[in-house]
């Protein structure tokens, strides 16, 4: 469970947004579908500022989808310690100069987050979508569609998008106050342009042939299960996604993981043996907008984590239970 890079947002104030109705909420949606693919299709590159919690990191990107296939990125920290990710296609690879070490993962994830699923059903019934005005976002004109929460169960989305392409150029993750709680915008970007391999290459792929190459990520088998576990009081609006049991290499047994989404907020629960050294009994952390919530039940350790509220995750970890039939077996 360990992030490569921060989910990111930005956006507008509440004040830019106008009265919802029947015909906004039809073209917000059009727009969200419209940003939902935009990775999938379009080159850019460029500069974007990502703030949470009262600080802020710049990290530069160039994005690009080969015309024969395949889809390739490069992010690169450019404050703080030095961080470059490569992705291609499903495969990201971290260097880490300062510790000398190499990450791979294999995974299907986007390096500049915030694109919501490809499927936008259900999104109606835990958000009201706003059409707000255009504004400009580093030299590009961007339409504003907002995504406010009908409860205090989820963080509220303010996007400013791309008039053309749709690409997000400043999202905003905002709580029940209006509170910024996590943000992200551009402030240098150039869309479009021919594909450049050497643009996503890494920086670092010769000068870490000697340093440690952590592959540990690579090693997980998932197989979908009915774990016995059921979360009792599940918050309203979030649906049952996944339900799998993960080998991880170094565990001491299989670790359960059920997933859980509202249309836009995933939620993670995951269930495993207690540690040798007994955690605390409950903990509760964050990292931008995600929240963590760690208890133990029985012998087991629940882990919640999610980009929602904190009360959200603890609601679903604390109304975990195992099935009767599960425990007896």
């Amino acid at each position: 469970m360990k992030a490569v890079w921060p989910v990111v947002f930005l956006g507008l104030s509440a004040a830019n947004f106008a009265l919802a109705d029947s015909t906004g909420s039809r073209e917000g949606l059009a727009w969200l579908d419209k940003m939902a693919g935009a990775s999938n299709h379009l080159n850019y590159s460029g500069t974007f500022v990502y703030q949470h919690r009262g600080s802020s990191e710049t990290s530069r990107i160039a994005h690009f989808v080969n015309p024969a296939g395949g889809v390739f990125e490069r992010l690169e920290a450019l404050d703080g310690p030095v961080r470059e990710v490569i992705r291609s296609n499903d495969q990201v690879t971290c260097y880490l100069p300062s510790s000398k070490t190499v990450l791979i993962e294999q995974r299907n994830a986007r390096l500049l987050p915030a694109l919501l699923p490809e499927s936008l059903a259900g999104i109606t019934e835990s958000y009201v979508v706003r059409i707000g005005r255009r504004d400009r976002v580093a030299g590009h004109e961007c339409q504003v569609v907002a995504l406010e929460p009908a409860d205090d169960l989820r963080y509220g989305r303010q996007f400013c998008l791309e008039i053309r392409s749709g690409l997000p150029l400043r999202v905003r993750t905002v709580n029940d106050k209006n509170e910024a709680v996590e943000s992200f915008a551009f402030t240098q970007l150039r869309i479009g342009g021919s594909f450049d391999r050497d643009k996503v290459k890494s920086k670092y792929a010769a000068k870490s042939r000697h340093w440690r190459v952590d592959r540990s990520a690579l090693n997980v088998t998932e197989k979908a299960v009915e774990t016995g576990w059921v979360v009792n009081n599940r918050p309203a609006g979030f649906r049952k996604l996944m339900e799998i049991n993960r080998s991880i290499a170094g565990r001491t047994g299989p670790v359960a993981q059920i997933v859980f989404s509202d249309g836009l907020a995933a939620i993670s629960v995951f269930i495993e043996p207690l540690p040798k050294e007994r955690p605390a009994e409950t903990t509760l952390t964050h990292q931008g907008a995600v929240n963590i919530y760690t208890r133990s039940y029985a012998d087991r350790m629940v882990t919640v984590l999610g980009e929602a509220p904190a009360a959200t995750v603890m609601q679903i970890a604390n109304s975990l239970e195992l099935r009767s039939s599960a425990a007896a077996k």
